[in-house]
């Protein structure tokens, strides 16, 4: 059982820190403006107990979508779940906690549930070279061939019943309806965050893969039965065995394993390797050797001038087009822009600016850059209107956010094209984030009033902007329940100031303080054996 602190703690990661996108390791999914602070565990508790419509328990809640670019330019749809839903399933998954928590013991998952210092309790961090090296170079000693595979499609792919076939088992699970039973209530608020569908599950908030993870460690289970030696990062396998025929029967299990759950293997990201291979795959071989070495400042970091920089980017460029499947750019600017000297700050930021017109999933980038004191942002206000009016065009929510994020945080101004696209695109996100910056605001009034007409599943896809109108007094509350009365009562504001950020975390910080006083009061007040009190049988007295 999780003590008083340990539950806050959890209970907070799961509403304060990971309810939206925000599972990234250094730069993050939306900018920082977005934020789920305010939204405590106290809050969460008053909307799981607010009634739902009869409609709701039928059809349940949808949300709204947010499209991240990758680095073919397709776009990877993540969720931003209605708050009403959301509260109910974080709420069942620490009230249940001791039934989930074993995702935290899988040493063959690289990712697992467990509290980091931020607050957060799932952090995507990819290894280092040197890392993922030596832990390829152990599992691998002694082995012949190395089995990679990983499930097709995998969160959307999930069939929310298999939650409950993970925790309780098959038999339990499909012979145990009742709706008040802990495992199908669990099912039941899952499902309630996306339309009462059962495939599929959003990708996003951390509760979602603390599910995959359910799921995938009983896989994990049968894996280790079987006698094989594998890692899994997320739904990437990689199995490293003495034998071919070992590495295909890997395969063959995993793939039957999934299947009892729903799931596949993606075929064509599937392949057996003969040992020994390069440790990394070649294009990061090839990039790391290309890295310039630089000038060693006087705090002994390596420091890269404006030719090199665009040297190293250009090789980059040359290799994005020679691999298929690469974050190539991403990798490349990630791993060089805090090596960036002082003068070299300028030309860099221009260089990059054009390649993010072309690949938006560099535009996190920029923030670095553009609040260099060397760098005056006015000078780069069209370049930036131009980057969203292409991405509105193209529907890219994160093409849109960025930008605008830049402009609001450096005061520029919008352009009427890039304010146009932007109305035109119907993004939620981006509707919200031309809102923030305050200019000509009456026409994204007006598209949330025509919303006021429309059905629940319409509003839900805009229950962000319609949240934060109606928080500011500029709409009415569009739905019938009193979720977000409640949330304004609250002061939940999903675009904190600083103040208003500073405020709740120290509030925060506050109830954890007492809670964990209280535990360690109640520790130190435990009775202790007296002359009057018989030990236990068999103790040394």
């Amino acid at each position: 059982m999780l003590d008083k602190y340990e539950e806050r703690q959890l209970f907070e990661a799961l509403t304060r820190w990971n309810y939206f996108p925000n599972q990234k390791e250094g730069v993050g999914e939306i900018p920082s403006c977005f934020s789920t602070c305010q939204f405590t565990p106290e809050v969460a508790k008053r909307l799981a107990d607010l009634e739902q419509g009869k409609n709701r328990k039928t059809y349940g809640y949808d949300h709204v979508e947010y499209f991240v670019t990758r680095y073919n330019n397709v776009s990877r749809l993540l969720a931003l779940l209605h708050p009403m839903p959301y509260a109910r399933l974080a709420c069942e998954v620490v009230k249940n906690w001791e039934y989930i928590k074993h995702v935290e013991n899988n040493h063959h998952s690289l990712i697992k549930p467990e509290i980091h210092q931020d607050g957060r309790i799932l952090v995507m961090n990819y290894e280092s070279v040197e890392v993922k090296a030596s832990r390829a170079l152990n599992d691998g000693f002694g082995k012949r061939y190395r089995a990679h595979s990983d499930i097709s499609n995998c969160f959307h792919s999930i069939y929310t019943h298999a939650i409950p076939w993970a925790l309780v088992g098959f038999v339990k699970a499909k012979r145990d309806r009742g709706a008040k039973l802990w495992f199908n209530k669990l099912d039941a608020c899952q499902r309630s965050v996306k339309r009462n569908e059962t495939q599929g599950i959003p990708i996003g908030p951390a509760v979602s893969s603390i599910m995959a993870e359910v799921i995938l460690g009983k896989i994990d289970a049968k894996l280790v039965e079987k006698g094989f030696e594998f890692r899994r990062y997320i739904d990437d396998y990689t199995c490293y065995c003495s034998t071919y025929d070992k590495a295909q029967a890997f395969i063959h299990c995993l793939n039957q394993e999934l299947s009892l759950y729903k799931l596949n293997i993606n075929i064509h990201k599937t392949r057996i390797d003969e040992l020994p291979k390069t440790m990394s795959d070649d294009w990061v071989v090839e990039l790391s050797a290309l890295l310039p070495k630089g000038d060693i400042n006087e705090a002994g970091v390596s420091q890269i001038g404006a030719v090199e920089s665009r040297s190293f980017i250009d090789a980059a460029l040359k290799l994005k087009g020679q691999t298929p499947d690469g974050s190539v750019l991403k990798y490349a600017v990630g791993i060089i822009i805090h090596k960036i000297k002082d003068e070299a700050v300028q030309p860099f930021l221009v260089y990059l600016l054009n390649l993010s017109w072309h690949y938006p999933l560099l535009l996190p980038y920029l923030e670095q850059l553009l609040d260099h004191e060397t760098i005056e942002p006015t000078n780069y206000e069209s370049q930036l209107n131009s980057i969203i009016a292409e991405n509105a065009k193209h529907n890219r929510s994160d093409g849109m956010v960025w930008p605008l994020y830049y402009i609001k945080k450096h005061d520029l101004s919008v352009s009427v094209e890039a304010y146009a696209e932007t109305l035109k695109s119907k993004d939620c996100m981006g509707l919200l984030s031309l809102y923030a910056t305050g200019q000509l605001t009456a026409h994204i009034v007006d598209f949330a009033y025509n919303l006021m007409c429309a059905t629940d599943y319409e509003k839900d896809q805009y229950w962000l902007l319609l949240y934060q109108l109606y928080f500011d007094g500029k709409v009415p509350n569009p739905y019938d329940d009193k979720c977000f009365e409640v949330l304004k009562k609250e002061k939940v504001n999903f675009m904190p100031s600083k103040e208003e950020a500073d405020d709740i975390q120290m509030k925060c910080e506050t109830i954890k303080a007492q809670l964990l006083f209280s535990e360690v009061f109640e520790d130190v007040s435990q009775p202790v054996l007296t002359d009057n009190v018989e030990p236990p049988e068999g103790s040394e007295t």
